[in-house]
């Protein structure tokens, strides 16, 4: 049975926090692990999509696209929220 919140695919207030803070808290968490990885100088193995950003653009990079999907996902359910509030 699928869920009220999801009938009409859109990504609801409630989907849109969660999702949202997720990515940013994994943003955060990813640009902390980067961090100790380099001072630590040793070897370490992560995900290849990770390592090919980072070999990109740096841990900055890796944290900021987390961090603008967290954003997109925020304003997504805030959109959507202030849409039926009307």
């Amino acid at each position: 049975m699928p869920d009220s919140d999801d009938s009409e695919g859109e990504v609801t207030l409630t989907q849109g926090l969660k999702y949202g803070l997720g990515f940013i808290a994994i943003g955060v968490g990813a640009f902390v692990l980067l961090s100790l990885m380099e001072g630590s100088g040793r070897g370490h193995r992560v995900h290849w999509l990770i390592a090919a950003i980072y070999y990109i653009g740096g841990k900055w990079t890796v944290a900021g696209i987390l961090w603008l999907g967290g954003i997109c996902f925020l304003v997504a359910g805030l959109r959507s929220y202030l849409r039926n509030r009307e």
